[in-house]
């Protein structure tokens, strides 16, 4: 049985507490001076949380990002606290607004449809920042599943095309 987190991009304090130094290691994904935590040192450009990229979104490319996001989360078939932490941090950063929020809760407690997320419909200017959002996902639990890493390889090469 697994804990069921409520996420929000809403300013206000409390939150998930996982400890354990996670916050750091969390931390050094959006944060380019900070030196990354050994398991996840392999990621060759982390999401810089200042990103000016992020704020060239438009509402509709923001909450296909989480959508995207939220996909690569279920990969594994478990959307991890760690993960959920990550995906709160990024809607925050993205300031979705409420309906979006109840979009995404929605994303987290069921798999988006799959059907309607074409990676070659994300416009070229905007693809670093898919890849950077979710190449921080999946490494933000210190482990990348192989149904993780073969779903993100397979994701890029539709990029490249």
């Amino acid at each position: 049985m697994s804990n069921v987190f409520r996420l929000s991009s809403a300013r206000a304090g409390g939150g998930l507490e996982l400890g354990d130094g996670f916050e750091e290691r969390f931390d050094a994904l959006f944060d380019p001076r900070l030196e990354p935590a050994p398991r996840v040192a392999h990621i060759e450009t982390p999401l810089n949380q200042e990103d000016p990229m992020l704020d060239e979104l438009d509402r509709r490319d923001r909450l296909r990002l989480v959508e995207f996001v939220c996909s690569f989360a279920w990969a594994d078939l478990e959307i991890k606290p760690e993960e959920r932490v990550f995906i709160s941090r990024l809607i925050r950063r993205l300031d979705l607004d409420e309906e979006e929020d109840l979009k995404v809760q929605q994303w987290l407690d069921r798999p988006p449809q799959i059907d309607g997320l074409d990676p070659t419909s994300i416009p070229s200017a905007h693809r670093r920042v898919f890849v950077e959002s979710i190449e921080g996902l999946i490494s933000a639990d210190g482990e990348i599943s192989d149904e993780e890493r073969d779903s993100f390889e397979i994701f890029k090469q539709l990029l490249a095309e």
